[in-house]
């Protein structure tokens, strides 16, 4: 045997002793106990193990099922250089980072930091603990800090909830993502866009932090919100900042809007405005109550009832108001007064309760409760109301005033009618009977048929407008006639009887019929005294969006 061959066998020897040696010294390295605060990456396993000396660094290279260690965290890949002069491990192939047996990732290639404790994945990287799945090409994943991030996209998955974005940061201890740029949601109940969203992944709670548009699934409503929060798991979720829900004929917005799933209850609080934008009525107030299965809303706190007909505005003010719908029958649309509506698919109407004040150009009402329906598009007033058009003050029982299209068709004052016209200090025309019956035209009063007992007390007046004398008649049936909402004709019918009596040394409190109330200091004069002309809901109705 030749010496050269002696010396490659004794190199080969030694070389191959020195490999046992090492993976010796590496199964050697395993301490009883460790901490994570230790920074030493031990190597567990590899198939092989070269050493590489370079100038400025000691290179382990490890091929076959390597797995290495440092802490409570284990790393297993396919091979891997471990630069033990820097604490620098670059692995390739089947990246698995177990951290405590809580987080792990997985990816095709790994650059780990090992002072630092940061992990830098790519190449179809999953970060996944008991609560989510991360998907993404690049993450970064700080192993101290327990923080994930991706810049390049990604998405999140917690059970039935899918998250994408451009970036997001994932805190693996608080179970919480803080997502940005194109951000999109989708949820079996919901799905939603923003630019920025944290979420909680062990809560299954959205968190809005920027504008955000939101589609409730199997339905048309929309939430416009940048502020609150959606728990999926509790049904529960708040929307501060002036959020604004829509459908497809309604819209409320609120300094605060919540909502109950479990209980099919909606909340709204400061400043509510509550519109159903198919019917143009509005209802405004502190605070209001709606109902998914029953179709409700509670209103109080000052609420009011804006109604917009077509040459005119009503408003209604009440202690409590409430909406709600009756089924829909074919009688009901054989009454329905309101042709703009008969292709609804409810008939909503509304109560108000205590305190009820109208406001509107062409009239003015109070009462203690008022109904309305759009079944027949009628305003129902009862105990104590009181009715003012123009000049004249009219008062029942009860009081119905009927709309057509918008506009004022049909006025009833039932039982004990009154009708009172002031036209000087103590003077008053009065037209009294049992039912009361006034008509419009464009939405001004065009005639009244008083029925039943009619009475009626009139000054009378010369062509230079003294008054002469005081007209007092009894008789069935009396039409008065209206011309720039004054009185130019009046007819008694069926058997009037009467006298004109001389106004000098009249005692003028003889001449007021039974039930006479003059109630003047009832009467509203402008829609300011029933809303602060600093609301919000005037932005709202003249078409100002930067009120939301």
């Amino acid at each position: 045997m030749s010496f050269a061959m002696i010396r490659m066998i004794s190199i080969g020897l030694i070389v191959w002793i020195g490999c046992i040696c090492l993976c010796l010294a590496a199964y050697a390295q395993q301490p009883a106990a460790r901490n994570d605060s230790v920074k030493i990456i031990y190597i567990i396993h590899a198939d092989s193990l070269i050493g590489i000396q370079k100038k400025d660094s000691d290179i382990t290279k490890l091929m076959g099922h390597v797995m290495l260690q440092q802490g409570n965290t284990l790393f297993s890949c396919d091979s891997a250089y471990k630069n033990n002069t820097i604490n620098v491990v670059d692995a390739y192939g089947h990246i698995h980072i177990n951290q405590a047996d809580s987080v792990h990732a997985y990816g095709d290639y790994l650059h780990y930091l090992g002072n630092d404790k940061l992990a830098t994945l790519s190449g179809h990287v999953r970060l996944q603990d008991a609560q989510m799945t991360l998907y993404t090409e690049t993450l970064t994943y700080d192993l101290n800090q327990h923080i994930a991030q991706y810049q390049q996209g990604g998405k999140l998955v917690s059970e039935q909830t899918t998250l994408t974005s451009q970036s997001a940061t994932y805190y693996t201890d608080l179970h919480q993502a803080y997502f940005q740029h194109r951000v999109k949601l989708k949820d079996p109940q919901y799905t939603l866009s923003t630019d920025t969203l944290v979420y909680h992944t062990d809560t299954h709670t959205a968190y809005f932090v920027a504008p955000t548009v939101i589609h409730l699934q199997d339905s048309v409503t929309v939430i416009h919100t940048r502020d609150g929060y959606y728990n999926t798991d509790l049904g529960e979720a708040m929307f501060a900042s002036r959020s604004v829900i829509t459908d497809s004929s309604q819209m409320t917005t609120a300094d605060s809007l919540f909502y109950f799933r479990e209980k099919g209850t909606g909340l709204a609080k400061g400043n509510v405005i509550w519109r159903d934008t198919s019917r143009k009525v509005t209802v405004v107030a502190g605070y209001a109550e709606t109902h998914d299965q029953t179709h409700t809303l509670l209103a109080t706190q000052q609420p009011v009832l804006i109604y917009e007909m077509k040459n005119d505005t009503l408003y209604t003010a009440a202690d409590t108001l409430f909406s709600g719908i009756i089924p829909r029958t074919d009688s009901a649309m054989l009454h329905h007064a309101d042709s703009s509506h008969q292709d609804s698919s409810e008939i909503r109407y509304f109560s108000a309760f205590h305190h009820v004040r109208i406001y509107s150009d062409s009239l003015q009402a109070v009462a203690d409760s008022m109904y309305y329906s759009f079944a027949d598009s009628t305003f129902r007033f009862y105990i104590q109301p009181v009715v003012w058009i123009g000049d004249y003050q009219l008062s029942g029982d009860t009081i119905y005033l009927s709309t057509q299209n918008q506009q004022a068709k049909e006025l009833q004052l039932i039982e004990n009618a009154i009708i009172v016209n002031q036209i000087g200090k103590g003077m008053f025309n009065q037209v009294k009977g049992r039912t009361i019956y006034g008509y419009f035209h464009d939405n001004r009063l065009d005639w009244m048929h008083v029925n039943g007992n009619a009475e009626s007390v009139y000054y009378v007046q010369d062509d230079a407008g003294a008054f002469i004398g005081i007209n007092k008649v009894s008789c069935g049936v009396i039409d008065i006639y209206f011309r720039d909402q004054k009185v130019y004709r009046v007819a008694f019918r069926d058997e009037p009887s009467g006298s004109m009596s001389p106004i000098k040394g009249a005692n003028l409190q003889e001449y007021f019929l039974r039930n006479f109330s003059w109630q003047i200091d009832r009467r509203p004069h402008s829609r300011e005294e029933l809303l602060p002309s600093s609301h919000p809901v005037w932005n709202f109705l003249q078409g100002d969006k930067n009120m939301l």
